[in-house]
C-alpha cells in the first residue's frame, strides 16, 4: 500500500473528501463523521452493520459526511480502515480473499483461517478475521523479522518501519502508526516501546522490538473488554 494514495478522488460538494488517503484510513484519521465509540455517529460500525440500504460497505464509507480535515483528528472508524481492503483489491486487481490466501496465509503456513464478508459478498477488512493463536503470532513475528517469514519476503522492510512509526496522536496519550497502535510498557524501571494490534473481546498481538518478542492473547470478552 502507498499511504499517500488517494482513496476518494471523485468530485464532491466537500473538497476535503478528495484529500483522503490510504494512510488516513490506516491511522483512523479520514475525517469522516465516523466514531465507533459514539452510537449516534453516522459511520459508527453497528449502524453500518444494521442498515440494509447499502450492502457495499466501501461505498457506505465513501459517502459519509466529513466532520474534520483528513489527517487532523483521530477517531476510531472501522468503516474507514475497511477501505484499505478496497484499495488492495482494486490496485491489485484481485479478490481480497485471494490476496490474503496467496500473499499472507500460504507463505505463513496458515492452514485454517476465515474472513468475514460484507453483505455484497466481498471480504471485510475492518476486523473479525478468524485465526488460530499460533497464526496470529506469526503476523507479529513477520515484523520482528523485518518483513520476512522463513526467509521469504512478505512485506517490505520500509513498510515495517513506516507502519510502526507514529503517524497520528490518539486522545488517550498513545499514538497510531498504519494499522498498529503504539505505546510504551513499564517493567522493572524501564520503558519498552511496543506496537500492537487489538480486537474486540481481548484479541491482542503485542510486539516488543527491543526484545525480539511477540506476545499473543485470545479471549471471548466481546463488548466487555477495553481495546
Amino acid at each position: 500500500l502507498v499511504p499517500g494514495l488517494a482513496l476518494a478522488g471523485r468530485r464532491d460538494a466537500d473538497p476535503r473528501r478528495a484529500r483522503i488517503t490510504v494512510g488516513h484510513a490506516l491511522s483512523h484519521s479520514t475525517g469522516f463523521a465516523c466514531n465507533d465509540d459514539d452510537e449516534n455517529s453516522p459511520g459508527q460500525e453497528d449502524r453500518m452493520y444494521r442498515q440494509v440500504e447499502q450492502p457495499d460497505w466501501y461505498r457506505y464509507a465513501l459517502v459519509l459526511p466529513m466532520a474534520n480535515d483528513p489527517g487532523s483528528t483521530w477517531s476510531y472508524c472501522t468503516a474507514g480502515i475497511n477501505l484499505a481492503g478496497a484499495m488492495i483489491a482494486t490496485t491489485g486487481k484481485v479478490r481480497l480473499l485471494d490476496f490474503f490466501d496467496q500473499r499472507v496465509a500460504t507463505p505463513l503456513q496458515m492452514k485454517s483461517w476465515a474472513m468475514n464478508l460484507m453483505p455484497n459478498g466481498d471480504a471485510f477488512a475492518g476486523g473479525g478475521a478468524y485465526l488460530r493463536p499460533r497464526d496470529l503470532l506469526k503476523l507479529g513475528q513477520v515484523y520482528v523479522n523485518g518483513g520476512t517469514w522463513n526467509g521469504e519476503r512478505i512485506v517490505s522492510r520500509r513498510w515495517v518501519e513506516l507502519s510502526t512509526t507514529k503517524q497520528m496522536d490518539v486522545p488517550d496519550g498513545t499514538t497510531d502508526g498504519y494499522g498498529w497502535h503504539l505505546k510504551s510498557l513499564s517493567a522493572k524501571g524501564r520503558e519498552w516501546p511496543v506496537y500492537y494490534a487489538s480486537g474486540n473481546g481481548g484479541q491482542l498481538v503485542v510486539v516488543v522490538p527491543e526484545l525480539d518478542l511477540v506476545v499473543g492473547f485470545t479471549a471471548g470478552n466481546y463488548m466487555r473488554y477495553p481495546i
